[in-house]
């Protein structure tokens, strides 16, 4: 019974793999298309400020898909996801959200919320890192 949830889960990831490829590919290709068209169409190839923010959201989103293709790949060569990948990913994706996100409109307590929960995770990286040192 265990082997058969083992091939499961190993079917399961694989196929994963496959459609988080797919994602990073197609992403990748929008990006290009995106910011193309937006130079073209701009005045002396001149961009927007809120197209260059949209690019950049769009650009981190890509990243942190190539982030969980890594921790992916850790698991399937290891056996397990090296906890760092995941607070990488998680860092990542914070910033991806503080650098798009609209000061105007946001209530400070949520920033002082993202300020902890970016605090928390750098001090989480530091310490696995300085762990995985020790090893």
């Amino acid at each position: 019974m265990l082997k058969l949830i083992e091939k499961i889960e190993r079917g399961v990831v694989f196929v994963l793999v496959i459609l988080l490829l797919l994602s990073v590919i197609l992403g990748t290709v929008e990006l290009g298309r995106e910011i193309l068209t937006k130079i073209i169409a701009a005045p002396r190839f001149l961009v927007d400020v809120n197209t260059l923010f949209e690019s950049f959201a769009l650009f981190l989103v890509i990243v942190v898909g190539l982030e969980l293709l890594k921790s992916i790949k850790s698991y399937l060569l290891q056996g397990s996801i090296n906890p760092s990948f995941v607070i990488e990913v998680a860092i990542i994706a914070l910033g991806n959200k503080l650098i798009t996100l609209n000061f105007k409109e946001v209530h400070p307590e949520l920033l002082t919320g993202m300020a902890w929960i970016l605090l928390g995770l750098a001090a989480t990286y530091c310490v696995l890192k300085k762990s995985n040192k020790r090893e």
